[in-house]
């Protein structure tokens, strides 16, 4: 299944809407899914024969039109076309599908999640973009849940990691976790990591079991630096490039 096929699967009503309706659709899906920017009337016709739909009788004319006037859709470009802000926002709602927030170094640089597995990476990016939403518990549960999978990670990378594990095969609570981690033998771990691996657990219990508190910027903005200096430490002592995992 293609991946515009998978694209339309979501789509509430995909199959009632007219020709006229599916292109604002197909513009979405080439803007926002595959990163086709400008895209142009050509484009369009293509994601109606990748799903043998009959095509829009003139996507130039109508391209043109809905970019003129008092609600245009498109903003002319030099080379095609591309959906104005407000448009894309729309669609988004309309489609159900989730808007990506911009994000930015703010919280921590994401590109030291570069060479993790992708759930690592869509973790991590949730917690920058929680932050720079202002969702700030939301932002320490996940980094609370970064570190717990890191440190699970790392005893697995070396085929130990039934040394945190209960009589019933169940991995231990991240307050079980961290002094295993700090007294292994398989890894050093740095004086400002054993100093500073406690504030991340700290704050990540307090937004996910205390019902009284209630994160602030200033929480997270005070051990920034110290998170980016964990997490990154963590990542690099596993060696995500050279790990086979079909040899676990």
């Amino acid at each position: 299944m293609s991946n515009l096929n998978s694209f339309t699967l979501n789509i509430p009503k995909f199959n009632d809407r007219t020709s006229s309706e599916l292109i604002p659709i197909f513009a979405y899906y080439l803007q926002e899914i595959k990163q086709t920017k400008p895209f142009s009337a050509i484009d369009i016709n293509y994601c109606f024969n990748e799903l043998s739909l009959k095509p829009y009788s003139n996507i130039s004319a109508f391209l043109t039109k809905k970019s003129k006037g008092k609600d245009i859709i498109f903003l002319k470009q030099k080379s095609g076309y591309t959906l104005t802000r407000h448009s894309a926002e729309k669609l988004a709602k309309e489609l159900s599908m989730p808007i990506d927030m911009p994000v930015s170094t703010a919280l921590i640089d994401l590109t030291i999640f570069k060479i993790t597995p992708y759930y690592l990476q869509k973790n991590a990016k949730q917690m920058a973009q929680c932050y720079e939403c202002g969702f700030y518990d939301a932002t320490l549960v996940l980094m609370r849940k970064l570190l717990e999978t890191l440190i699970i990670e790392s005893f697995e990378r070396h085929g130990i990691d039934h040394e945190i594990k209960d009589n019933e095969g169940m991995f231990f609570y991240l307050s079980g976790l961290i002094p295993l981690y700090l007294k292994s033998k398989k890894w050093n771990c740095s004086r400002n990591l054993q100093n500073n691996i406690i504030k991340i657990k700290k704050y990540g219990d307090l937004s996910a079991h205390n019902r009284r508190f209630l994160a602030k910027k200033t929480d997270i903005d005070d051990f920034k630096f110290e998170l980016r200096q964990v997490l990154e430490e963590i990542i690099l002592s596993i060696d995500y490039y050279n790990w086979d995992r079909t040899s676990n």
